[in-house]
């Protein structure tokens, strides 16, 4: 015979062990079994390495994706740079053209000034072509890298570099290429 709280009779069969049926596992104040104690410890020595990874491939991608914004950057600056190497004489009986030589000069300067100081990009790796389009009436000129047609004295910038990635040294250095140009275009 069983008392309750309040003094009453347990009802016959209720609160008794029944014969075949373990008694419960004890159970931690978590609310967990006794015998998953060490099993978050275990996921975690499982999953840290995956998630290790992870963090530095983010952070590689993120690297990749500074280096190719500021040789971008670069490359825009060294185009407009080099179309504002116009032929003044020229320009004074009303044709626009731009010197190949000093533009030429003036756009390599400037990419090579602007990406000196970015540790990224592997030294001796920096590769800056310069091609400078001005308008002639035997042939319709294209850009080199795009393709596209070019309609005004242009000034166009590729340029080419291997980027170190900080975490995965192992795969070696990645090659980018970014392209920009610039134009001259008159009054109408």
């Amino acid at each position: 015979m069983s008392l309750t709280r309040a003094g009453g009779r347990r009802p016959a069969g209720k609160g008794r062990r029944r014969p075949g049926r373990p008694f419960p596992a004890p159970c931690l104040p978590s609310g967990l079994p006794a015998g998953d104690r060490g099993a978050a410890a275990a996921l975690v020595v499982l999953f840290l390495p995956c998630l290790i990874a992870c963090a530095a491939l983010a952070a590689d991608l993120g690297a990749l994706l500074i280096a190719r914004a500021e040789m971008r950057a670069a490359a825009d600056m060294g185009a407009l740079a080099g179309v504002q190497d116009l032929d003044y004489v020229a320009l004074a009986e009303g044709e626009v053209l731009i010197v190949p030589e000093n533009a030429r000069a003036d756009a390599e300067a400037w990419v090579r000034a602007n990406l000196e100081d970015l540790t990224l990009i592997e030294q001796g790796s920096l590769e800056v072509v310069v091609t400078v389009i001005n308008l002639s009436d035997d042939r319709a000129p294209s850009c080199p890298v795009t393709g596209r047609r070019v309609r005004y004295p242009t000034v166009c910038v590729l340029v080419r570099a291997l980027v170190r990635l900080p975490f995965t040294v192992s795969l070696g250095p990645v090659h980018v290429s970014v392209h920009a140009d610039a134009a001259v275009v008159g009054r109408p």
